[in-house]
């Protein structure tokens, strides 16, 4: 009677049990996960209440500042210049994110928009001929081949002393696209 009861237990009680323990535990496990996922994702990192944090003092170099102040007298009303502008405010992802993440944290010295809708039309890369002085990085190759996909002109500038207006503004209009030429000069 005792192997008939112990036949029974092992053949139908047992697997009966071990599939109800494993049932109650899939189910507190499946409760758990929702609990989790379904929580509101923070996505801001919480720092404390006093950053230690300082203001930049020098945010573009004298030479940079020469060289947009120069760019700011010649250039016409309807456009305006920029320093240290992130290529991913320039220019959005159409389809494979891989070229684009290789570009995401970049930026140019400095890009020219046009005022009305603040499109992009020219991005200018400073140069310094001194190797003494720090020197002001090329153009990474992805960030040059990424702004012709997007046809937004290049043009290189080198750092000097004084600048000539008419000769920045005659270099900015033979680089900017005719269209947009003819609307600056509509504009005047």
């Amino acid at each position: 009677m005792k192997n008939l009861l112990s036949n029974i237990f092992v053949d139908t009680i047992l697997p009966i049990i071990i599939l109800i323990l494993a049932i109650i535990i899939a189910i507190l496990i499946y409760r758990r996960l929702q609990k989790k996922f379904n929580k509101p994702f923070d996505s801001t990192p919480k720092g404390s209440d006093n950053p230690k944090v300082k203001v930049k003092n020098n945010y573009c170099t004298e030479d940079e500042m020469k060289f947009l102040q120069a760019l700011h007298k010649s250039l016409p009303r309807d456009c305006i210049s920029f320093p240290h502008v992130g290529v991913s405010k320039l220019v959005e992802p159409n389809g494979d994110l891989v070229d684009y993440k290789m570009i995401q944290d970049k930026f140019v010295d400095i890009c020219v928009f046009l005022r009305k809708d603040m499109s992009p039309i020219l991005v200018i890369d400073l140069y310094s001929p001194v190797p003494t002085q720090q020197q002001l990085k090329k153009l990474d190759k992805n960030i040059t081949n990424v702004l012709k996909v997007a046809k937004i002109p290049i043009i290189s500038q080198e750092i000097k002393n004084k600048y000539d207006s008419d000769e920045i503004l005659t270099k900015v209009l033979n680089n900017v696209d005719s269209k947009i030429v003819a609307y600056l000069k509509n504009k005047q």
